[in-house]
């Protein structure tokens, strides 16, 4: 597993590309809360303690993003967890962040999913920005 999955340059870069994302923008134009990625532990991936990422999304723009505090668990409007094997499935694009929720895959573990499914659209552009991002990394195309 990637050391950097889910690391604050990974965040950062995550951040910029949802606010060049015209699709992202337009998707999350009424969307507006804080949501906290964890990716939990699990040795045999090569993941030794839980990971987090923070995001700050208001109306379309990421307006910041980095590992996420013990204080952003409690505050986040959202926060969804996942294995670290359900998390590589999602960020390769094999899986749909909606589809993963519905199917326990991915657990929101803050929020409200009736308040989430009107964002779907805009949580598919989150994920699919994520994908970018992901295969950035994996490239070694990364800041």
């Amino acid at each position: 597993m990637d050391s950097r999955l889910f690391g604050d340059a990974w965040a950062r870069l995550w951040c910029a590309t949802l606010n060049e994302s015209d699709a992202y923008r337009s998707a999350a134009a009424a969307w507006e809360g804080s949501v906290v990625l964890v990716m939990r532990a699990d040795p045999a991936a090569g993941v030794d303690t839980d990971r987090a990422v923070f995001l700050d999304l208001w109306h379309g723009a990421c307006r910041a993003a980095r590992v996420a505090h013990e204080a952003d668990l409690s505050d986040a409007r959202y926060v969804i967890e996942a294995g670290p094997a359900t998390w590589l499935d999602v960020l390769s694009g094999g899986t749909s962040p909606i589809t993963a929720l519905l199917g326990g895959r991915l657990r929101l573990a803050r929020g409200s999913l009736m308040t989430l499914l009107p964002y779907a659209h805009a949580a598919k552009e989150l994920v699919d920005t994520a994908v970018e991002v992901h295969a950035r990394f994996a490239a070694g195309e990364h800041a």
